[in-house]
């Protein structure tokens, strides 16, 4: 495996990474504990899925606030030349 140069901030590569995790983590919790209360596993698994998606949503949500909060200049469009 190569290591590639990323030209993502690395606060924002960190937080992705961070947010991947809780994500699965998060997701496995809910679809274990909605099988303790005895859902029928297609619920569970639902559940467990649309947790990982919210989970996700917001730890990239969080990354761009993050990276536009500290660096504001980094994402936006240099503006026009004026003639």
């Amino acid at each position: 495996m190569v290591d590639t140069q990323s030209k993502a901030h690395p606060l924002s590569v960190a937080c992705l990474a961070f947010g991947a995790r809780v994500a699965v983590a998060g997701g496995a919790a809910c679809a274990l504990l909605s099988l303790l209360f005895d859902a029928p596993v297609w619920v569970a698994s639902l559940r467990g899925a649309a947790v990982w998606f919210a989970l996700r949503w917001l730890a990239r949500l969080t990354a761009r606030s993050a990276v536009a909060t500290l660096d504001p200049g980094a994402d936006s469009t240099p503006p026009a030349s004026v003639k």
